[in-house]
């Protein structure tokens, strides 16, 4: 049987390497969700193009714009083509569902987050089977999304920055947050400075 402090040191950890993901997949799912939206739009602001080429007569373009028949067909070439590009890469990218996968896994760490700290304001209910529960229901992520290595230290790393501005607001809460950011970038580079 484990001591009430080490399963309370357990679950703050558990906690933290919880939030952290929670932070991580809530940044790739708004970068894919960005991506889905400059896609969509993208191919719409295509489409409705190719829509005046179809409708506009070449006769009218050269007489108004000056441009030759054939540059204005390579226009329209160029535009269905651009548009077809765009339809194709999010037909194979899927950043919708991508998307939506990672807000599963948001909100699949946040409700673990949770229930460690409604324990956590009960420190003396803890007990080894309850955090076995949690670890074992942390664990239940097969069907998740994973964080890519290659991302892994990015996200950390804007994971630790969201948390250090949120203490700082906690302080200071009618502070910008740039100057927030900028504060504590002036406190890293002294902290670093005094460390040579």
């Amino acid at each position: 049987m484990s001591e009430p402090s080490s399963l309370v040191k357990q679950l703050e950890r558990l906690r933290r390497v919880a939030d952290m993901q929670a932070t991580a997949h809530s940044y790739l799912r708004d970068i894919y969700n960005r991506w889905h939206n400059l896609l969509t739009v993208g191919a719409l602001l295509f489409s409705a193009f190719l829509l005046t080429f179809v409708m506009v007569s070449e006769e009218f373009v050269r007489r108004t714009t000056g441009i030759s028949p054939d540059t204005f067909k390579w226009l329209g070439g160029i535009v269905a083509a651009a548009n077809f590009s765009l339809t194709l890469i999010e037909l194979a990218w899927r950043p919708a569902s991508k998307a939506a996968l990672h807000d599963k896994a948001v909100r699949h760490y946040t409700k673990i987050k949770y229930r460690i700290q409604q324990l956590e304001a009960k420190p003396d209910e803890i007990t080894e089977e309850l955090v076995t529960q949690i670890q074992e229901q942390y664990l239940e992520d097969y069907d998740l999304p994973r964080i890519p290595e290659s991302k892994f230290l990015k996200v950390k790393r804007w994971h630790l920055i969201k948390v250090a501005i949120s203490r700082e607001l906690d302080k200071n809460p009618h502070d910008p947050i740039w100057l927030v950011r900028l504060k504590l970038w002036k406190k890293c580079k002294r902290n670093n400075e005094d460390d040579i």
